[in-house]
């Protein structure tokens, strides 16, 4: 589990950095509490964004860490975009994350939320991201009962896949992949979702509502990813593997881009 103070501690010191542009964008309120949600920016803002997030369930501190530590290694100096800039929103949940739990603290888990504004955190999403400046947008999840690692790609027509050269990337590491992974009915193969528009509306009926990828990917996004990783060892399996997908997905944004 990632302590809530240790998560403010390394948000207030990544806003410290001269490579990122740090902006609390939204502050979500129960009773007394307040949580803020920050973003975080890297590169050309002229360039097209790659937006990157986490946290929208609680108890999945691996994506959140797998933020941390990609933003970290921008203020290190990293650069692994060129024809691309950043924007990572790293908890998106700091309430259930605070309480371990999936959903926030009045209960609703927020990533069915995002066709409406009825949650405050999917509101906030929802009014802070602009879809017509994005290349890709990631959402990065931990799944507790998965032993590999998989993800879910929409894709606008005529965009072409990018799942392979991310998969190949983690079994080349020695991560396993789920290969049958299963949601809501429907049956992955090899650690990849790809659903048919014909597929969402079987997933919508038996999960109203629209999660974050569904909600970017219907509004124009050329792609769009949910990726799942193994949420044993407190999560530090799903960083690392989120951390090797991310790159992998930015290189090959980039040799896309170079066509």
């Amino acid at each position: 589990m990632l302590p809530a103070d240790t998560l403010e501690n390394r948000l207030v010191s990544l806003a410290q950095s001269p490579r990122l542009r740090a902006q609390t964008f939204a502050t979500v309120a129960y009773g007394d509490a307040r949580f803020p949600l920050r973003s975080f920016a890297w590169g050309d803002d002229a360039l097209p964004a790659v937006y990157v997030l986490a946290g929208v369930h609680g108890d999945e501190p691996g994506g959140v860490e797998a933020a941390l530590r990609l933003l970290e290694s921008l203020a290190d100096g990293a650069a692994p975009l060129t024809r691309h800039h950043l924007l990572v929103l790293p908890c998106l949940n700091p309430s259930g994350l605070a309480d371990g739990t999936r959903a926030n603290r009045i209960g609703q888990d927020i990533n069915r939320q995002f066709h409406a504004d009825r949650t405050q955190e999917s509101a906030a999403v929802r009014g802070s991201l602009d879809p017509r400046q994005a290349a890709a947008l990631v959402d990065l999840h931990c799944d507790r009962q998965a032993q590999g690692f998989y993800l879910f790609e929409l894709r606008q027509e005529g965009i072409g896949s990018l799942a392979a050269p991310i998969l190949d990337a983690l079994t080349a590491q020695g991560h396993p992949l789920e290969e049958a992974p299963v949601y809501a009915g429907y049956v992955g193969r090899r650690g990849l979702f790809a659903p048919t528009t014909a597929d969402l509306g079987q997933f919508h009926r038996r999960a109203p509502g629209l999660s974050l990828a569904e909600w970017a990917w219907e509004n124009g996004i050329p792609r769009t990813y949910a990726i799942e990783a193994p949420a044993g060892n407190g999560g530090e399996w799903g960083s690392v593997m989120h951390l090797t997908a991310l790159f992998a997905l930015f290189a090959a944004l980039e040799a896309t881009k170079a066509e």
